[in-house]
This record gives C-alpha cells, sequence and structure tokens, in this order.
C-alpha cells in the first residue's frame, strides 16, 4: 500500500471515493475531464491524502485536511480539520484510514499543528488514532407558546441578500474569543456571501440595542416535522444556520421578537448553546421545552509540548505528565510542566517518575477543558501514580466549541 498527498489534478479520484462511500452524487467523468485540460490550482490550506494500490491503479481510501486556526488558551493555534474520510467499500478493513491518518498526524505535527478536530460517524473508532470528544452542544426546541419572553427594547433588523455580513463577523468573533478550539474567522461565512438565502427560505435578523450595535443574530430557516412547522436556527452541514448572542438581553430580544412575530406561522424554535451555556430559566416552561445534549465533535493534541506550554495553569507549582501516543511517538513521554502566575510556562522531557498516565485522547480532552480533574476517577485508563490535587491546576474544565464543520 502507498499513501500519499494527492495532487490537485487527482482530486476527482478521491471525489468518487467519497462519493461511493457516501451515497452521494459524483460527476467523475466531468471532473475528470477538466482535471486533464487544466488542473485545478493547489490550496495551501486544503489538501487531501490517499492509500493506493502499489501500482496506484487502485484508490482504496482518502481524507481531506483543511488548514485553520483556532483559539487556545487566549492565543491563536494551527489546528488540522479533517474530513471526507472514506474507504471504498471492498477495501475496507485494509488499514487504508489508520494509514492515512498515521501520514496525516505526522505531516501536521511536522508542520507545526497544535491541535487536530473532525465529525466522527462513530467515537470508538476515532479513538484508536487519539481523538476524543471536544465539547458539547446543547439543542433547544421551544414551544412558542410556553415561552418565556419579555420586551428589553432595542430593536430588530433583517439582513437581506446583497448586504454586509460584517456584524455576524463581529458577534462571532466576541462570542467565541474566550472558547478553546473556535475557528478564527476571517468572514462570518463563505457560504452566505455567495448564497441568495431567499431562495432557500432562510433569513438573518439582526438585535441592536439602543446605541445602534448588533448583539445577537439568528439564521433560520422554516422546517416541516412530525411534531410541527419549527424555526430552525441550528448549525448543520446541509445548512450553516445558527443563533449568537453576547448577552443575556441580545437572546431575550431575539426570543421576544420571535414569540411576537412568528407564533401564527411556527409552533416551535430550535437553537443550539455550547455545553457550557445555561440558558434554561430563560426559555420558560421547562416541561415541555426539550434540551438535548450532543457531542460536538472529537479534538486531538498533535504537539503535546505546544500545548502544554501556553496551557493556562491556577497557581504555581510542577506537575509530570506521561503521554501515551500510538499514533504519534514523538509525543511519548513524561512531560514535566512548571507553572506559575505572570511566567510562561516550563515544559521539558523528564526521566523522572510520573504523577499521571494518560493516552494522548484522554489527555486531548482534559486540557482542552472538555474535562477536568473531576472527571479523572471516571476514566480508567488514567493511571494516577500521585494525589490528585496538583492534577486540578491544570487540568479544569474550560470554555470549549467549534462551530466550524468539515
Amino acid at each position: 500500500m502507498i499513501v500519499r498527498k494527492l495532487a490537485p489534478a487527482e482530486y476527482y479520484r478521491a471525489h468518487l471515493v467519497q462519493a461511493v462511500a457516501f451515497e452521494g452524487n459524483s460527476e467523475y467523468q466531468k471532473e475528470k475531464e477538466e482535471a486533464e485540460k487544466q488542473p485545478p490550482a493547489a490550496d495551501k490550506d486544503n489538501w487531501m491524502w490517499g492509500a493506493f494500490s502499489e501500482d496506484e491503479t487502485a484508490l482504496y481510501g482518502c481524507m481531506s485536511i483543511r488548514r485553520y486556526r483556532c483559539n487556545f488558551e487566549g492565543r491563536e493555534a494551527l489546528m488540522g480539520g479533517v474530513g471526507g474520510v472514506s474507504t471504498l467499500p471492498q477495501y475496507r478493513r485494509s488499514g487504508a484510514i489508520r494509514a492515512c491518518i498515521g501520514a496525516a498526524l505526522q505531516d501536521m505535527y511536522e508542520k507545526e499543528f497544535s491541535l487536530s478536530f473532525l465529525y466522527p460517524f462513530s467515537t470508538q473508532y476515532y479513538r484508536k488514532f487519539g481523538y476524543e470528544v471536544g465539547a458539547e452542544n446543547r439543542v433547544w426546541t421551544v414551544p412558542l407558546q410556553d415561552m418565556k419572553t419579555m420586551d428589553v427594547g432595542g430593536r430588530i433588523e433583517q439582513l437581506l441578500p446583497g448586504e454586509s455580513t460584517q456584524p455576524l463577523l463581529e458577534i462571532y468573533r466576541q462570542f467565541y474569543k474566550d472558547y478553546n478550539l473556535a475557528a478564527v474567522r476571517e468572514i462570518y461565512e463563505e457560504e452566505l456571501e455567495k448564497t441568495n438565502l431567499l431562495n432557500q427560505q432562510r433569513y438573518i435578523y439582526l438585535w441592536k440595542d439602543e446605541t445602534g450595535a448588533a448583539r445577537g443574530f439568528m439564521i433560520c430557516r422554516k422546517q416541516r416535522e412530525a411534531e410541527g412547522v419549527i424555526m430552525d436556527c441550528t448549525n448543520g452541514f446541509a445548512l450553516r444556520n445558527g443563533l449568537l448572542f453576547l448577552d443575556v438581553r441580545a437572546l431575550q430580544g431575539l426570543l421576544y421578537f420571535v414569540k411576537q412575530a412568528f407564533s401564527a406561522d411556527y409552533e416551535k424554535i430550535r437553537f443550539s448553546v455550547p455545553g457550557s451555556l445555561s440558558v434554561t430559566s430563560l426559555v420558560g416552561e421547562n416541561n415541555t421545552a426539550k434540551c438535548q445534549v450532543l457531542f460536538n465533535g472529537m479534538a486531538r493534541v498533535v504537539r503535546v509540548e505546544d500545548v502544554l506550554s501556553v496551557c493556562r495553569c491556577r497557581g504555581s507549582g510542577t506537575v509530570r505528565i506521561r503521554v501515551l501516543d500510538e499514533m504519534l511517538p514523538q509525543n511519548n513521554a513524561v512531560w514535566e510542566l512548571t507553572f506559575a502566575p505572570g511566567r510562561e510556562n516550563r515544559v521539558e522531557k523528564t526521566e523522572a517518575a510520573a504523577d499521571v498516565t494518560m493516552p494522548i485522547n484522554e489527555f486531548s480532552a482534559l486540557i482542552c477543558g472538555a474535562r477536568g480533574a473531576e472527571d479523572i476517577p471516571w476514566m480508567p485508563r488514567i493511571k494516577l501514580h500521585t494525589p490528585q490535587d496538583p492534577l486540578e491546576q491544570v487540568f479544569y474544565r474550560k470554555k470549549c466549541y467549534i462551530m466550524d464543520l468539515f
């Protein structure tokens, strides 16, 4: 088996594998002819890996990597978004994807990516490669008639096709600036720049305060389901909707608008918030509202030394962590982390005894803040060698979420 990056002129081969694997549409012949006539240009932020037969006549499986900048502990870090992981049915269980992921992780390590992220078809499958559930997503479905709303002033404006989406970007940046893993964006959403949302029966509404500053927005679409007509504001692969707000007043203003303007057209509203954010007291009658907790993808640390060097610790101290990483042996070591307020972390490999031993996936969840030291007793693959107390200075729950889909 040969594993390598695909040239852009070969992407049509990967697109065929993905179409078969995901039972989607394919324009294989058209893409092939276009690639032969004029090969696509390389994209420094997107590339693909493939596993081939020895003579390269057959492409067994493939995956794509997208380069992101993300927030991590108040700084920017490079993150590799993994997507389109596909194998042709006749080559499944051949090791093609393991080989692709191994090569991709090694490449990310050499390119100084700190983190990687993906949306799994199976969490158990990707745990084998060092990924772990990275955050939680709370999806609320609330009957409009039971929703508790309050007129908090301000005003609503509809954003029409062709108008600037800069207010959405500013709200996104302010909302997610303290969230680990959240992507750093230069535009809010490329799709919104290219699409006439009205043709998709999708609408954007801004809530502005008395100064005219936009403090919240919703991107919504009418969804007819068995439980009724729903105003869907959730972000998904098919449609990138959403509801974001910078404070409780902005959320109240948006919900008040929805109930006042749309009670005759919709029965319910559905929106999602990061798992760390509680809006229970704002949705009204909790007996009729539904809150579903979903996992928001899986994260993986690529360079242990890099994330330890910038992680925010509480107080001062020294902790020695043994990390076990089957895919990236460079991370296999006892890492000594020394920290103190007002000083840069000091990280070095040591031969001294570890305070704790953990696989890379458990380490990833803890260092990103999706889990904290209080969860360690429920993580049986972690072995404590000393009292847990010092670990609470390093591993504690933090805001952790990502909206970007790939």
